[in-house]
């Protein structure tokens, strides 16, 4: 249960709400704003005018409001601030309303309040209030309701306010023309012709359509208060990654420092031991010496002392001795021996200090998250190949750098999901982060056809993303039994309308058959020559080839239209054409003219547009092409039959690739019928082996399903291939006198 407000906690909220945020004091005659902000007439909006008057900008959110001639004063008011003031007057009346008297008769205790007049009544005034022709529509409340009323902050209900045009009439109707509130006298007089209806009739509708129109402002709100929040999150990730990457500098420099200190704690070490050798040796070097000091300087006190107090004899007797201890001294004194040998030859050398300073100076770097690029990141792998089957793993790396080309060595949020183009499903891929901001990105469709790989880094699209990517159906798609139409007489040429409806040539080309998807017939029309080859166009015309030299168009529902062609070689001349297709792209017709072998290109209109190709077998030369079909890039993949092969052309004719290779060094043999689904996966239907072959649009092999037989997925005669919208391929089995759909 929610607390109760007390009418002090309410008489401060509303404080709040009457406080105007430029001058911070009540307000005083409040103005609203186009952008909803109110503010004090004078003097806070007075002094934002602009020097021509012709416009002021809200403080609050900087929207330039233009003013009329009455400036300042010709601003709206706000009724939700008067209603505020009302609810503060009710605050003031109710505080003491245990002792208030009748504001009618001044003599009876107050029980009500009208919320009209503004006075507290006695019970006997409230009767004569009711009954009273120009009070009788007022609210009377009781003092609790008063209570409850002012402690939630809402304003007194009152009577209709009257119309400042006709003050008899309240303001009971509403002009949805004008967007106002009238009297029945305005009906009249001014809004005549207008669309009014009572306040009360239309109150609710209107509150509704407010309502609704608020839904998406709130959710807009919302929006942005969640983005606020992230703002803050964000100001306080940022102080926590200041933090901590400050104590990360403080550990690794402290550990270098601690290193530092190591190393010249050594060195210290070392130099105190070198010094201790040196003073050692100079100590035992100096002995040596000062003991020849000492010979030489007794010798010579001796000999000094006994000239200077001897007698003549001693004198003489002395010569002889102090001459022997003379050649003796001389014999052992080496003037080299008493020069100190150790020397003053200690250095400290720098090794390498510009590197150390260089290391010292790339030993840490400061980057922003946000300053990796995905301009220098690269995303490469198998996976971006652009063909795989469904089922099969693919691996895709993406390897992160910074704006300096450097490897990124900080986490990101890395997202990888593959989507299916057509029914929009998503699969969400494995991401494996390894080190120096290289990813791994595993995807494995289960759906064929086309999708997108979407790779995007901290919610920014990586580089080329999204990647497409073809799904092609997996070997095993094709060891279930088909779905089998039976009752088809002899069927080549198939194609799908825009209803999915299937369109047949069967009876040995002699007549078009329409089915439904379930393989029921709906029509059967034409009398033709020996028909191969149909197609349909944007409008579903249908468009038939005979052998006959001729391409028929008929309508949607099989009415001739017309016909052209003739034997020869020249424009819209044919030589036993055999199959046609159409190109949404261009609006044309792409015939295989096999006995001229080449193609040649018709609009709708049945009139020449180009044609390409000759005879031999190099590259893009012909030799009895039968079938044709386009892929999603508008390129032509021709079955060129006795050259064993399906080459690849532009629409306009220009060479691009030719493949045939299949598993085991086996190749294509005899290419009949060819198809290609929505994941750009070829199916090519061969009538010697009566197998059908499936390659990527590259070329590359993928299976081979069917066989020579009548059993189920066996064939006889594969003269018509087609894929339903489901990607479904309809091989048409024409000496089994079937429809086999896989």
């Amino acid at each position: 249960m929610a607390e109760r407000v007390t009418t002090k906690e309410a008489l401060k909220k509303l404080d709040a709400q009457l406080e105007c945020s430029l001058c911070l004091d009540t307000f005083k005659q409040p103005k609203l704003l186009p952008c909803f902000h109110v503010f004090c007439k004078s003097p806070c909006l007075e002094k934002l005018v602009t020097k021509d008057r012709c416009s002021l900008t809200c403080p609050t959110c900087r929207h330039i409001v233009p003013l009329s001639e009455k400036g300042v004063a010709g601003l709206q008011s706000d009724f939700h601030i008067d209603h505020l003031f009302e609810i503060q007057d009710a605050f003031n009346k109710a505080e003491d309303d245990d002792d208030k008297n009748c504001g009618s008769c001044e003599d009876g205790k107050a029980t009500g309040y009208c919320n009209d007049c503004g006075d507290f009544l006695c019970d006997d005034c409230q009767v004569g209030h009711k009954r009273y022709k120009y009070t009788r529509n007022h609210t009377v409340i009781s003092l609790d309701e008063l209570k409850a009323q002012v402690t939630s902050l809402i304003p007194p209900k009152k009577a209709a306010p009257h119309c400042p045009k006709h003050s008899e009439n309240a303001l009971k109707i509403y002009c949805d023309t004008c967007s106002t509130v009238i009297c029945t006298d305005c009906t009249i007089r001014l809004h005549k012709d207008h669309n009014y209806d009572l306040v009360a009739d239309v109150l609710t509708k209107h509150k509704e359509e407010l309502v609704s129109s608020l839904k998406p402002v709130k959710e807009k709100l919302d929006s942005v208060q969640r983005a606020l929040q992230d703002f803050d999150t964000r100001v306080k990730a940022i102080h926590d990654q200041r933090a901590a990457i400050e104590a990360s500098i403080h550990k690794e420099i402290d550990e270098q420092h601690r290193l530092l200190n190591q190393r010249k704690a050594e060195l210290v070490g070392e130099l105190d031991m070198l010094t201790q050798q040196k003073l050692k040796d100079l100590a035992a070097q100096r002995d040596q010496v000062e003991i020849t000091q000492v010979k030489l300087t007794s010798c010579l006190e001796y000999a000094e002392g006994g000239l200077k107090t001897g007698t003549d004899g001693e004198v003489l007797e002395m010569k002889s001795s102090v001459i022997k201890r003379i050649k003796q001294i001389s014999t052992d004194f080496n003037p080299s021996t008493i020069q100190p040998e150790t020397k003053a030859d200690m250095e400290m050398i720098t090794k390498g200090k510009e590197p150390l300073q260089q290391a010292c100076r790339d030993f840490l770097e400061i980057e922003q998250c946000g300053s990796i690029s995905l301009e220098n990141s690269h995303t490469t792998g198998d996976g971006l190949k652009g063909a795989t089957t469904t089922g099969e793993t693919k691996t895709v790396s993406f390897q992160a750098m910074t704006k300096k080309n450097k490897k990124f060595e900080l986490k990101l949020d890395l997202q990888a999901e593959l989507v299916h183009i057509v029914s929009k499903d998503r699969l969400k891929c494995e991401v494996i982060e390894q080190q120096h901001g290289q990813h791994k990105i595993n995807y494995r469709p289960m759906k064929r056809g086309k999708h997108e790989l979407h790779i995007t880094v901290n919610g920014d699209a990586v580089r080329s993303s999204p990647f497409p990517i073809a799904v092609a159906p997996s070997p095993q798609s094709f060891v279930k039994p088909p779905r089998v139409v039976q009752g088809v007489n002899s069927s080549r040429g198939t194609v799908f309308n825009s209803k999915e409806q299937l369109i047949v040539v069967e009876g040995d080309g002699a007549t078009v058959s329409v089915l439904t998807p379930e393989g029921e017939k709906i029509r059967t029309f034409g009398k033709l020559n020996n028909a191969y080859g149909v197609t349909v166009d944007k409008d579903d015309n249908i468009y038939v080839v005979e052998y006959s030299n001729r391409v028929n168009k008929f309508s949607s529902d099989g009415e001739f239209v017309a016909a052209v062609g003739s034997q020869g070689s020249g424009n819209l001349q044919f030589s036993v054409p055999h199959g046609i297709c159409y190109n949404r792209k261009d609006n044309n017709l792409y015939v295989t003219d096999q006995g001229n072998n080449r193609i040649q290109v018709l609009s709708t209109e049945l009139k020449f547009v180009r044609c390409f190709g000759s005879p031999g077998d190099g590259n893009g030369q012909l030799k009895n092409p039968l079938y044709a079909s386009f892929d999603s890039a508008n390129n032509l993949y021709v079955t060129d039959h006795y050259n064993h092969r399906v080459q690849v052309f532009t629409a306009e004719g220009l060479f691009l690739r030719t493949f045939s290779q299949k598993a085991n060094g086996q190749k294509l043999s005899r290419p009949w019928a060819i198809a290609i689904d929505s994941s750009d996966t070829v199916y090519v239907g061969e009538n010697g082996p009566n197998h059908v072959s499936v390659f990527t649009s590259q070329g590359a092999y993928i299976t081979t399903f069917g066989g020579p037989g009548t059993e189920e997925g066996q064939f006889n005669g594969i003269y018509g291939l087609s894929i339903d919208r489901n990607d479904s391929v309809v091989v048409s089995d024409q000496g089994n006198k079937r429809l086999q759909i896989f």
